[in-house]
């Protein structure tokens, strides 16, 4: 089972409007605040991905294990300093509504 399209249907768009709309480009905070967000929860898969090997330290050697709690120290570090600067912003786009609306 799927989607069959007839072909006549695929060259017409389902609203003849919508192709002649501009499209918006999104807010430069919103897309900064977005790839803040995706790049945090890299970090945080990289910082499980390091516990997980981490548990199985017996299987390597000291050095090995070393370099390994090192990563993970330096992923740590790195997903909290990426909390820190998105609560920041946060709160900067909390306050530079807050004054806006004031203004009105």
């Amino acid at each position: 089972m799927g989607f069959d399209l007839d072909r006549s249907e695929a060259n017409t768009p389902a609203e003849p409007d919508a192709m002649c709309l501009p499209t918006a480009a999104p807010e430069p905070s919103a897309v900064f605040s977005r790839a803040l967000s995706r790049n945090l929860m890299a970090e945080r898969f990289a910082i499980d991905a390091y516990r997980k090997i981490a548990e199985h330290g017996h299987q390597y050697d000291k050095a090995t294990l070393r370099l390994i709690k090192v990563a993970l120290a330096v992923e740590e570090e790195h997903a909290e300093i990426l909390s820190t600067i998105i609560e920041n912003l946060r709160h900067l786009n909390a306050a530079d509504a807050q004054n806006t609306l004031g203004e009105i």
